[in-house]
């Protein structure tokens, strides 16, 4: 089988290598339990080698003892699986206080530890992983489930790793299916709740799905796109392969994850749960760069001769995790004994990041001091301290907000220059000359953070200092402002993972712009752009107040209604054809609180409108999706307030916007179909200054700026659309005040030299942040390797097939045949499934583009019936377009339609009498009708017997496969064979007036594997066990909630046993907890049927 030679015996053989004891159970169904250290296969942990390893860490400790610490993580009662999870997670990490006392030493209620997280002492735990282990499932729809590959530590599972061939469909979402299902997590009403074994993952730390070329990992509840490579290997030491170009192989995750000293560490300081969203926790695992980021730190901190060299910065992109990046930095401190009493201050410049930090250093596990001018506990519910109290020697956690402790410390730096004021800043005295501390500075590059976190620093002279910047440090003076205050040597970083890292790991999505040209091009443009420039750099009232002077009629004229009216016009035309009908959200940046306000208004007034024209569209043509948002659809405005004196409308939307109630709905997704949850239809949020920093909503795809947002500012703002969420390919940043026409100004590069000098920082700049007109090319590249991709595999004029130019009917059958022909190869339908994805993605970019539509929308269509007659003719529902865009599922759906497709129709059963024709209307040839054919009976019988009826589902497939074996090459035989096969199934099983309908499949399991001569006498023997049989399990059924009493459930089992033991069939009898397990699995599959029987 190619999935074991190709991908989980490499991956044995690594895990070997890495000092793991593997032990490699071949292929094939596991029959003999002790093969792989159990006594039965119900178990899912190693208890032997629990009580081995945990009795080896604790040599104390009684069998007994040892029994009560491997119940407490085995039996978890009726928790949910994430709650159980982290409930041994504790366990695991801190260990299981016991109920009596140590016999040794007398001490009371002593503690078990569970492993041995010491660094230097990983060989006291036991690490084996072993392959094929099966793990039985009696009351599940299959009586076991089988992970490819399961990694023990001390005897329990800590990972589950499912391998698939690289040729097959989808394979790494093929494998995260299977470990949703071995655990229990499919929420789809399709599915049974109860279908795996949800305590294997009692003491899971993450899963692995792999086809060898890629592996990814996650966690328990994880979602697919939350499953992530690992694609460096740190400390430097475990690097023995290269990762430059292969990082995504499952050699690097295994030399990154899985060396033991690294998987305990793992675990015990970079392994979280947090509240992703109101009700919904998450179990959180770190990615690579965070991981090497905190070693890197940790060295510097151990290794640092003073504290100079002890700092330095890190350069992590925007939302790549840097403050988780921060706690999992205080976890590994308070980890290791030489830096644990360090005392911690965390720097911020702005409330809402205040806030923000604050919530996640609670998941440092340490109290989270706010440092104020007053201490005690705040109305908030805060533990506040004063600023002086910094200066003892305790080992805290403290996160201080630099405004704070200025003249003007209630204010931000923002709303004092609205107001017109200078800020002020009081000078701290030395509070401590400790090396034993740490300054943490978010947002290092901010300028204004550095003129107040330098009094900081000036209080904890000696302190070392690690800035964290999101941004690239692309000017000169940038570089240098940040190398002086952190102590940075030669340019170098302490870690970076920059832009297009993170859009290559997908923990972010790359951006596209859009130039706007507007009818009022704003004149003499180069003075604008330099006097707002100088706005940050002179702080004196005399230039402040003719700076203000001049600037003010600039502001009055882009707020301006002739200005905002066609601009309002122009971004819902944009918004609604290409952000709204895939479902995603937009932000507008504008110049004033007065033109925010102006936006919203404008915007909101239009909604009406838009919603009256898509009603207006024909059938064909209307978005019924895109409805349904319209009528939800509200525009807020985020604002501060301007004084007691603002305008009467500026009050009204200010007080409309205000809350964490409006961007809590902006961030939700639409949802059209509950109108109790109207509070999700926030679809457009208008802002000045607010939001553009720290501010984390994956939903919002698109920035529409009209505002003269510059370096720093700039790249923080158009990260807002940078969050990665499941169908957003890209983020979108639509300028209408003219930036982008001048990258390189808007960055703060003004000289060749400066470019020269920043050319690395520039190119890496231009490949994230792209002009969207430069993808058409790209587009057109795409198309040409799916005809490329046909050609190249015998099926030509391809082009014209999808462009429409063939004339003869006929030959647009016979290409479609070869593509329905050529798909067969599972390599080959995989490859055109990923060309399509590509294709498909940039299409969406590109939709509404007039040349876009011109030459690519026909060709998308002709791809898309494609893929549905793949599907249809192969049963393969992977190739659907459930991947795709709202917008592109849109334009070929409604193509569908029209040329009599309908994919929401149920397609014709083969049961039907209507099935030959449907066959001879798509197909031409013999050979691909007996195909066509041939998937439709394999794919029917298994939906509708495999489980309801497998003895008669075996007696079809059997036949099945007869026939594809004598007539292969005979297509016109095969298909009178294959026809009289479907009537036959059509049929369903026989009559027989001897025992009903729904008693013959119980009856047929014992029939299959009877040895003994079927006389008439030996027939009735097992007509009237069947009777028996059938009383007790109906009888059964009646209990309430059956299949939930596992009591009941061992009851009725132990009757069929029984029964069958005393039958004096000698066949049966030695088969007979084999029968009764297959009987109580039908019996589950048919429950509705036999109750009502």
């Amino acid at each position: 089988m190619a999935e074991y030679t190709n991908v989980e015996k490499p991956f044995l053989e690594k895990l070997r290598q890495a000092h793991w004891e593997v032990i490699d159970q071949g292929q094939g169904i596991p029959v003999d339990p002790a093969k792989s250290l159990r006594s039965s296969f119900g178990e899912v942990a190693l208890k032997a080698e629990f009580m081995r390893s945990v009795g080896a860490l604790n040599l104390w400790a009684t069998p007994k003892q040892l029994e009560y610490c491997y119940e407490r993580i085995s039996l978890q009662g009726n928790k949910k699986l994430l709650e159980a999870n982290k409930d041994v997670f504790r366990m695991l990490r801190k260990g299981i206080t016991l109920p009596d006392k140590n016999i040794l030493t007398g001490e009371e209620n002593p503690t078990v530890m569970l492993v041995d997280f010491e660094i230097g002492h990983t060989d006291r735990n036991s690490f084996i992983a072993m392959n094929q282990f099966r793990v039985d499932t009696p009351t599940t729809a299959k009586s076991f489930i089988i992970p490819d590959i399961v990694c023990f530590v001390n005897g329990m599972p800590w990972i589950v790793i499912e391998c698939k061939d690289l040729y097959t469909a989808e394979p790494l979402s093929d494998a995260f299916t299977q470990i949703r299902r071995y655990s229990n997590q499919r929420d789809d009403d399709y599915y049974a709740i109860d279908e795996g074994k949800e305590s294997l993952f009692y003491t899971n730390l993450f899963n692995v799905i792999t086809h060898g070329t890629e592996a990814r990992f996650g966690a328990i509840r994880s979602e697919f796109d939350y499953y992530n490579n690992w694609i460096d290997i740190f400390p430097e030491k475990y690097k023995t392969v290269e990762t430059e170009n292969g990082g995504k192989h499952q050699e690097v995750i295994i030399l990154g994850m899985f060396n033991h000293e690294i998987l305990l560490d793992i675990f015990h300081n970079f392994t979280i749960y947090m509240e992703a969203k109101p009700g919904l926790e998450v179990k959180v695992i770190c990615r690579y760069q965070q991981y090497r980021a905190v070693g890197k730190m940790i060295e510097g901190l151990q290794n640092g001769e003073s504290f100079q060299d002890r700092s330095g910065v890190v350069w992590h992109t925007q939302g790549s995790g840097k403050s988780l990046t921060m706690v999992f930095l205080i976890k590994k401190m308070r980890d290791t004994f030489q830096l644990k009493d360090y005392k911690i201050l965390m720097v911020v410049d702005r409330i809402d990041l205040e806030s923000q930090l604050e919530e996640t250093a609670h998941l440092a596990g340490e109290k989270v001091w706010t440092v104020s001018k007053k201490s005690g506990r705040a109305a908030h519910g805060r533990d506040e301290k004063v600023l002086a109290e910094l200066g003892d020697d305790t080992a805290d956690l403290n996160i201080v907000m630099v405004h704070k402790f200025g003249i003007n410390q209630d204010m931000s730096a923002d709303a004092l220059f609205r107001l017109g004021v200078v800020p002020r800043y009081e000078t701290f005295d030395e509070l401590s000359k400790s090396e034993k501390v740490l300054i943490l500075v978010d947002e290092a590059h901010r300028s204004q953070n550095g003129d107040m976190s330098n009094n900081l620093f000036m209080a904890f002279p000696r302190a070392t200092r690690i800035g964290f910047t999101g941004t690239p440090l692309i000017t000169p003076r940038h570089k240098v402002t940040t190398a002086e205050r952190f102590y940075q040597k030669n340019g170098e970083y302490i870690d970076t993972y920059k832009m297009n890292d993170a859009v290559a790991d997908r923990a972010t999505v790359d951006i596209k712009y859009i130039g706007k040209s507007t009818s009022d091009e704003i004149s003499d443009k180069e003075v604008f752009d330099l006097e707002y420039e100088e706005i940050f750099k002179h702080r004196t009232e005399e230039e402040r107040q003719e700076i203000q002077r001049r600037y003010g009629g600039m502001i009055e004229y882009l707020e301006s209604m002739n200005r905002v009216k066609p601009i309002a016009r122009d971004i819902m035309v944009h918004y609604v054809s290409e952000i709204l009908s895939n479902g995603f959200k937009a932000m507008v940046v504008a110049s004033s609180i007065t033109a925010v306000v102006r936006y919203k208004v404008e915007l909101e007034r239009l909604i009406p409108e838009f919603l009256a024209a898509e009603q207006a569209k024909t059938d064909e043509e209307r978005n019924e999706d895109l409805i349904r948002r319209l009528q939800i659809l509200k525009v807020r405005a985020v604002v501060s307030m301007q004084s007691n004196n603002e305008p009467a409308i500026i009050t009204q939307v200010r007080r409309e916007g205000f809350g964490k109630g409006i961007t809590d709905s902006f961030k939700k997704d639409f949802n059209t179909v509950d109108n109790g949850k109207s509070d999700t239809g926030i679809g457009i949020l208008c802002v000045c200054d607010r939001l553009l920093t720290g501010f984390d909503a994956p939903i919002a795809q698109v920035l529409y700026m009209d505002k003269n947002l510059r370096e720093h500012d700039l790249l923080q703002a158009i990260a807002r659309v940078n969050r990665t969420k499941k169908g957003k390919t890209h983020g979108l940043v639509v300028d209408y005040f003219g930036i982008t026409k001048n990258l390189n100004r808007a960055l703060g590069i003004y000289t060749d030299a400066d470019a020269e000098e920043c050319k690395a920082e520039l190119v890496e700049f231009g490949e994230y942040f792209k002009d969207i007109n430069k993808e058409i090319p790209e587009l057109e590249l795409r198309y040409r390797k799916i005809v490329q991709f046909f050609e190249a595999n015998k099926i030509s004029e391809m082009d014209a097939f999808l462009r429409q130019t063939i004339t003869n009917p006929w030959d647009e059958f016979k290409i479609v045949e070869e593509v329905i022909e050529m798909a067969g190869n599972l390599k080959l339908r995989a490859e055109f499934d990923t060309l399509i994805k590509n294709y498909f993605d940039r299409l969406d970019l590109l939709f509404n583009a007039p040349t876009v539509q011109r030459e690519h929308w026909v060709p998308a269509k002709r791809i898309g019936y494609l893929m549905w007659r793949i599907r249809y003719h192969y049963k393969d529902d992977t190739l659907d377009l459930r991947w795709a865009s709202a917008k592109v599922r849109h334009l070929i759906d409604k193509y569908l339609v029209h040329i009599g497709i309908t994919e929401r129709v149920e397609e014709v059963s083969i049961l039907s009498e209507d099935f030959p024709l449907k066959i001879d209307s798509l197909y031409r040839g013999s050979k691909s009708k007996a195909s066509a054919m041939e998937h439709a009976i394999r794919q029917q019988i298994k939906v509708k017997l495999e489980n309801n009826d497998p003895a008669l589902y075996r007696h079809f497939k059997d036949r099945l496969d007869n026939i594809l074996n004598t007539y292969q090459g005979n297509w016109d035989m095969m298909i009178v064979e294959l026809e009289q096969l479907r009537k036959e199934a059509s049929m369903g099983r026989k009559e027989d007036y001897r025992i009903s309908r729904i008693q013959a499949p119980f009856m047929d399991l014992m029939t299959e594997v009877l040895e003994e001569e079927k006389t008439v006498e030996m027939e009735q023997k097992i007509i009237d066990l069947t009777g028996f049989i059938f009383k007790y399990i109906k009888d059964g059924l009646q209990i309430a909630n059956f299949w939930e009493k596992n009591d009941e459930k061992k009851k009725v089992a132990g009757q069929i046993e029984q029964r069958i033991r005393l039958s004096g069939i000698p066949s049966l009898k030695s088969k007979n907890k084999d029968l009764a397990m297959q009987m109580m699995m039908l019996a589950k599959n048919n429950y509705s049927e036999i109750l009502n029987s």
